[in-house]
């Protein structure tokens, strides 16, 4: 059997992180192809976060970037592979696949995801197909000389590369999900307690108990979080695993796109990990709840805890916002 071809995750969260390395355990023992490692140096592929900033920042210092698989809402100048997510285990290894072929026979190497620059920025890409093969659809139509002259921002983020990232990374980091939360666990204490923190955060919270009203609240309200208890107890028809799936991939939601699912569970094994990913959730808390991850997470999608103003000192004799 021939060595396998050392692979290193950066970016992601811990459970994607482990998600990510068990597909290659996945892939069965008789094609055991990739393997994780945790230096980039030493690695031949890399798969790359790419919403978190820093990271094509970091591999464009290595000259790693045509080695990288990256994952997220866009894709990076100079890419060679990219999906987007919910994270599919076949298209992972499909792509990795496709990089190590373009790497063995340059000839068959995908383009780069970037446009030519006779085709202009405005054009936009759409990758098809397994081995990142590209459509190129065209610019809207030229304006005419009566229309109302477009705005000039697209025009200075061209002219200052350093500026147009600038913004891009603002973009990321800026909330990309609904401020309304729904928690699906058939513990009322678990329930109440995860309420508060998240009302500490500035969302929306509803509750529910059973899968069965979780259903009827995702198709009359838009959520961007779903934390949901992988064992919803017998009095729902179906499973946390069972309800994420339909949630991902089978609801039709009023807001038009599907929220993000935190899987919520006592077991801590990482199969079961593993199996909340395969049914499309995109991150893992335990339980009992470790309020530093879930700070960590929500972090990510741009919500962040107000901070406290400073305790006055005792008999100063001060209202809050008084000045001495």
């Amino acid at each position: 059997m021939s060595v396998p071809i050392p692979v290193a995750i950066l970016g992601f969260s811990i459970f994607d992180r482990k998600a990510l390395a068990s597909y290659f355990q996945l892939h069965g023992r008789s094609r055991a192809r990739y393997s994780h490692v945790l230096n980039a140096d030493l690695a031949d592929l890399v798969i790359a976060d790419a919403d978190e900033p820093g990271v094509l920042e970091l591999l464009q210092t290595l000259g790693r970037v045509r080695d990288a698989l990256f994952i997220g809402a866009l894709a990076p100048a100079g890419a060679a592979a990219w999906m987007m997510r919910p994270i599919d285990q076949t298209q992972v290894l499909r792509e990795l696949d496709a990089l190590m072929a373009g790497r063995d026979n340059p000839s068959s190497l995908p383009l780069p995801l970037t446009l030519p620059s006779s085709l202009g920025r405005g054009a936009a890409l759409r990758t098809i197909g397994t081995l990142g093969a590209m459509d190129l659809l065209p610019d809207p139509p030229t304006r005419r000389a009566d229309d109302s002259a477009p705005p000039q921002r697209r025009q200075n983020a061209q002219t200052d590369p350093r500026e147009a990232r600038r913004r891009e990374l603002e973009a990321v980091r800026r909330p990309q999900i609904a401020q309304r939360a729904l928690l699906v666990d058939d513990s009322e204490v678990a329930l109440h307690f995860l309420k508060r923190q998240l009302l500490g955060y500035g969302l929306e919270v509803d509750l529910a108990r059973t899968s069965e009203r979780a259903l009827d609240l995702l198709t009359h309200h838009v959520y961007g979080l779903v934390f949901l208890d992988m064992d919803l107890g017998p009095h729902s028809r179906t499973d946390g695993l069972t309800l994420c799936h339909q949630v991902r991939y089978r609801l039709q939601h009023p807001g038009g796109r599907a929220p993000m699912v935190v899987m919520v569970s006592a077991f801590h094994d990482p199969v079961d990990q593993v199996r909340g990913t395969l049914a499309g959730a995109e991150a893992y808390l335990g339980k009992p709840l470790d309020l530093s991850a879930l700070d960590r997470l929500l972090g990510r999608q741009g919500l962040y805890r107000p901070l406290a103003p400073p305790a006055q000192p005792a008999g100063s004799g001060l209202q809050p916002g008084q000045r001495p």
